[in-house]
């Protein structure tokens, strides 16, 4: 685990953003969603949850600008802050007030392990005082399999991937499901999902439950704003042609070209490299 969150730190350290920073809101009637696209180093997302009479925000941006242009845009809702997310990032704490922040159990603790620390130190040696890095710990927590009602919308959470941080996925008024990244089709899976042979199996499994949740969009705190069941579709496809290469094919190598070979027109083929070596260790 060590290993895999350290070498997590280390590639997200070297991606540069391409896109400006921007919001997107969706209508489901009875809440919007708004996502947050903060273009910075790490491929961030940030959401908020807009009930009737409050908020919700799902994953606080991280850099200080970020955390600023997100809470301009949270002040024009005019909407009160009821409750703030920490999931998959323990960061960014000082946008919000520290009484409205929750954690999933088992988070607190593991963000205070010799791990997680290492992973921030790098990101802090990185970039310095553009990130928040704060120390402060969430002190509330919700259990991973438990629902809660916030801004009246029903949160269901649920154990993430298992080879992941000790994390959650969520269930948002029955129609949005959050995971740490964002599905997305037509694109070889990176590294960074797949940083071994478990972790392949632990991520067929969650990608199953999420198509299985009945939800119609899927975020993360990685990528894209917002996705559809194509892109789970197509995930879970591309896992089974791994599945089935690795247990036919002996060598890395020859893993690549059988993956181009299956997929000659989807992004990001550069991603098989890294994604042999850790599947051919």
């Amino acid at each position: 685990m060590r290993k895999i969150i350290l070498s997590f730190a280390v590639i997200l350290m070297v991606v540069s953003a391409n896109a400006q920073s921007k919001f997107e809101v969706k209508d489901f009637g009875d809440f919007k969603l708004h996502s947050y696209v903060t273009a910075d180093p790490l491929g961030d997302m940030s959401y908020i949850i807009e009930g009737q009479k409050g908020l919700v925000v799902v994953e606080p941006a991280v850099f200080i600008e970020n955390i600023k242009e997100f809470g301009a845009y949270v002040a024009t809702l005019n909407k009160p802050v009821e409750k703030v997310i920490s999931n998959y990032h323990a960061a960014g704490f000082s946008g919000f007030d520290h009484s409205k922040f929750v954690m999933v159990e088992g988070m607190p603790e593991f963000i205070q392990g010799d791990v997680y620390k290492g992973m921030m130190q790098n990101f802090a040696a990185g970039f310095g005082k553009a990130i928040d890095v704060s120390d402060f710990v969430p002190t509330v927590t919700v259990g991973k399999n438990s629902g809660e009602v916030w801004a009246g919308i029903e949160f269901r959470f649920s154990p993430g991937i298992s080879t992941d941080f000790p994390a959650a996925s969520i269930l948002i008024g029955g129609k949005v499901y959050y995971m740490h990244f964002t599905p997305v089709a037509n694109m070889h899976m990176s590294a960074m999902q797949i940083p071994s042979r478990e972790a392949l199996d632990a991520t067929l499994a969650e990608l199953e439950r999420a198509k299985a949740s009945g939800a119609t969009t899927y975020i993360g705190g990685h990528g894209v704003a917002t996705t559809s069941i194509d892109a789970i579709d197509f995930q879970i496809d591309y896992l089974k042609k791994v599945k089935e290469t690795i247990s036919l094919i002996k060598t890395g190598d020859e893993f690549i070209m059988v993956m181009q070979m299956s997929y000659p027109d989807i992004a990001a083929e550069a991603n098989l490299t890294a994604l042999a070596s850790n599947l051919y260790k």
